[in-house]
Order: C-alpha cells, then structure tokens, then sequence
C-alpha cells in the first residue's frame, strides 16, 4: 500500500492530468488530480454541458485540495476530453464507480463523491450500485430527468441568463435520447443509498425544481437537506453562493461519523 506524509496546510498541491485505469469492464476515466499527501479523496463530477476544467469545477476542486484531500475531477461521456457519447444516465456511473474504485486501489481510506446537476444523478446511481463511496454530496440534482416542472421559460430563467450565456463551454457529443422515463431513480432504490448524503438545492434554480431535493432528502436514509436562498443551479452556485457552498460541504465532509 502506497506511504502518505501526513498532510498539513500549506503543503504544495500536486496537478496531474491522468487516465484512470478502473477495473474491466469500466471504460478509462480521464481526469484532473491535485495531489495533497492525503488518504482522503473527493471525486468531483460536473454536469451537463460542462467539463472537469470549468472554472466552477476547477474553484470548487482548488478549495477542497487546500482543506487537505487529494481531489480528482472526471470527465463522463462526451464531454471535455472524454472522447464517447453521452448516455443521459445510463454509463455515466459507470465512470463514477470506476474512478472510485480505481482510487481504492490506490490505497485511499475515504472516497467521497460530489456531483453537480447531472453529475449528482450519476453519482447516486454508483452509489446505488455498490460503489465504496465514504460520503456523497448531491448539488442541485435530479432524481429523475422530468425537469420541465421548471423550464421553459420561467422569470428564474431570464433572470440566470446572463450568466448562461458568458460561461465557458466546449462541444459535448450525445447519443440520441431515448427511454429517459425508465432511468428515473426509484424510492427503493435511493432507500440503498446508506452513505451519508448532503442534498443542496439553490432556490432560485431554474432547472431542478424543489421536488428533486425534497425526494433526495426524504428517501435517502441518512440524508440531509441545505436549502441556500437565492441560490442558483448546481455549479452556478459557486458563481452566486459560493461561502454558503462550500461551508457547507466543508462542514459535512470533516465530520467523523461513518
């Protein structure tokens, strides 16, 4: 088993691009890992139309990897540097399970799991499937993929608009939908979550209604649910909210209980 120092702050952070290498039959997971000396370890999954190197996701990843966690952003299925389709739901946990059981390997004692929008749906299913993840953070994500209770066009719409249109973005390749209705996760199968879960939901989210959040808090057993006023969608959190985000994850990341 690799040999960690022990971590202190202002340890230098260590920035690798890597392909991780999960067990057959998970496809390779490119990645960006900053490397602290921990045995800790956040995976961090980002949502649709988006990419590991978002400057939302890269902010997000920085803060963690300076709290003293070895931090490792994915790319899923079409997006960045992944050179598939994207499944809507359907591989991506895939890739999530892979790269936390590729850090297993690595000798990592805690995993956890944070995904943003789309990136939650994908953590929850590896969850679901049995993925050895510590603790899992769900930021503005759907339980099923019914988001229209909330577009179109809605004034929250027009009112985040601005800022979709000035983020930084890169083609994303798609499959062709099909089935959406059947990937919806069920009550029971959120009831095998046992992870400790945050569930965050912005108020002002234009995209993932309250009801998602709701289901995620009451059907997970160990659940708990951040509501942040104002709040926007998932990574644009980090753009209107980002001291309340990021205390929170840091509060329930540090706590000691299983």
């Amino acid at each position: 088993m690799p040999q960690w120092p022990l971590y202190s702050p202002g340890m230098p952070v260590e920035l690798l691009e890597r392909v991780l290498l999960p067990r057959p039959p998970a496809a390779p997971v490119v990645a960006t890992w900053r490397r602290t000396g921990s045995r800790e370890a956040v995976v961090v999954v980002h949502g649709i139309l988006c990419w590991r190197r978002l400057p939302e996701i890269e902010e997000v990843a920085e803060h963690l990897a300076a709290g003293g966690r070895d931090v490792v952003a994915v790319d899923v299925h079409g997006h960045g540097d992944d050179p598939g389709r994207f499944t809507w739901g359907r591989e991506e946990w895939r890739q999530v399970d892979g790269a936390v059981w590729a850090l297993r390997a690595e000798g990592f004692a805690r995993i956890s799991v944070l995904g943003f929008s789309y990136g939650g749906f994908h953590a929850a299913r590896a969850a679901i499937a049995g993925a050895p993840i510590h603790r899992l953070v769900l930021v503005g994500a759907p339980v099923d993929l019914r988001v229209r209770d909330i577009l179109p066009w809605r004034l929250r719409f027009f009112q985040a608009l601005p800022r979709i249109v000035g983020r930084e973005r890169r083609p994303t390749r798609f499959e062709r939908p099909r089935g959406l209705r059947s990937l919806a996760v069920r009550r029971e199968e959120a009831a095998g979550i046992r992870q400790p879960t945050l569930v965050v939901h912005g108020a002002r989210d234009w995209v993932i209604g309250r009801r998602h959040a709701a289901r995620w808090a009451a059907w997970l057993p160990e659940a708990r649910l951040v509501e942040i006023p104002a709040g926007l969608h998932a990574e644009y959190l980090v753009r209107s909210h980002p001291g309340e985000l990021l205390a929170a994850v840091d509060h329930f990341l540090a706590e000691t209980a299983p």
